[in-house]
């Protein structure tokens, strides 16, 4: 059993959902997912499938999903980078919220530690 497959946007977008939904380690309906993310449950179901496979999540018949340590860590990494661009983006490039948002979704999926960390730095770790 493989853990820690390959990570793509998509998936992260789906950690990304749940460490929101789930806060307190709450179980996520797949109702609530794929209305959270646009999707239909069937999508919903095939990947929350691949993530539990790779150790991201449990997932319980008719409770739901909850994020595992390590997809709760992912989680937080992916929404602190978000972040950190969303920072960059607004007070360097003077982008407006909505378009920093925007470029900071996909930039996050793209962004080693190493970046993100002199980021941080650059920007006096806000």
């Amino acid at each position: 059993n493989k853990k820690g497959g390959f990570m793509t946007p998509n998936k992260e977008d789906y950690l990304k959902q749940l460490y929101k939904l789930g806060a307190e380690g709450d179980m996520v309906s797949n109702k609530s997912l794929s209305h959270a993310l646009g999707v239909s449950p069937a999508s919903v179901t095939e990947m929350l499938t691949k993530l539990k496979r790779d150790g991201y999540i449990e997932l319980l018949p008719y409770k739901g999903s909850r994020l595992t340590e390590r997809g709760a860590a992912l989680a937080a990494e992916l929404i602190k980078n978000h972040r950190l661009w969303e920072v960059f983006l607004v007070r360097i490039l003077n982008m407006s919220p909505e378009e920093a948002h925007e470029n900071a979704e996909m930039l996050e999926h793209s962004t080693s530690a190493e970046v993100c960390s002199r980021l941080a730095d650059f920007l006096g770790n806000p």
